[in-house]
């Protein structure tokens, strides 16, 4: 992936000035973004879509437990939160619990770009651990004693997506075993992340049996020099999949 990729952001509010700046202030430095005026619309696209950060006024009804939220959530409770702090004439806000940054009225697109950029470097991090490989590989699944086999759908060093045909209980404790394409097996355990009603779940990493970390990275190395050795001679992007959590 690009160090210079564009990151993917999600605006929360229903202020048209707020808007208006953050937006601009996030064009300044080339960032993507989506924006929704409630907490509810924010919570339903959060649930559906993976993004890189989450600028959230807390003017907005629920904010904060908007923000509480993600971070008991899926595929985006890393993410990097900026809580926007409240218009003047209000109880001024010190913490805002599950926030990474906040934001200070009056807000400027300068001072928006200025914060964003900032946290840059943290947020690129988190799209390398979430970045996937579209795949069809079989997996072994144990979990409370039963052993499945399913279909994994994407995979990266931070972790797979998979279908499966019995539900497994969400955010628990997983042991994985499969066999990559190039060779080498990978096996350990790691922890059911998110789910959803199509029997997919995502599964992060916590840990590797053997070798299977480094066949692992060594695997997804050889996938990103691919995909750049196609896009040099082809002329076109030819990027792995950022999960969205699905």
């Amino acid at each position: 992936m690009e160090a210079t990729a564009a990151l993917e952001f999600l605006l929360i509010s229903n202020d048209h000035h707020t808007l208006t700046v953050v937006a601009d202030g996030l064009q300044q430095i080339g960032m993507r973004f989506n924006f929704v005026p409630t907490s509810e619309g924010g919570r339903d696209f959060i649930d559906r879509h993976k993004v890189d950060g989450i600028i959230v006024d807390l003017d907005v009804p629920g904010a904060q437990e908007l923000i509480l939220s993600v971070r008991h959530g899926g595929s985006n409770r890393d993410a990097v939160i900026f809580a926007c702090l409240p218009r003047s004439g209000k109880s001024p806000v010190a913490i805002v619990p599950g926030a990474t940054f906040l934001l200070t009225r009056p807000l400027t697109p300068e001072s928006v770009a200025s914060q964003v950029s900032a946290a840059r470097h943290s947020m690129l991090g988190e799209r390398r651990r979430f970045f996937r490989y579209r795949v069809a590989l079989p997996v072994r699944l144990r979990s409370d004693g039963e052993e499945q086999r399913v279909l994994m759908t994407s995979l990266g060093e931070g972790g797979m997506a998979a279908c499966t045909a019995k539900p497994i209980e969400r955010f628990g404790m997983i042991e994985f075993a499969f066999d990559l394409p190039s060779g080498g097996s990978v096996a350990g355990k790691g922890s059911i992340v998110w789910t959803n009603s199509e029997g997919m779940l995502g599964i992060k990493f916590l840990f590797f049996r053997d070798q299977g970390e480094e066949s692992l990275q060594e695997w997804c190395r050889q996938r990103q020099s691919s995909a750049s050795e196609n896009q040099r001679s082809s002329g076109l992007q030819s990027l792995p999949v950022h999960s969205d959590g699905q």
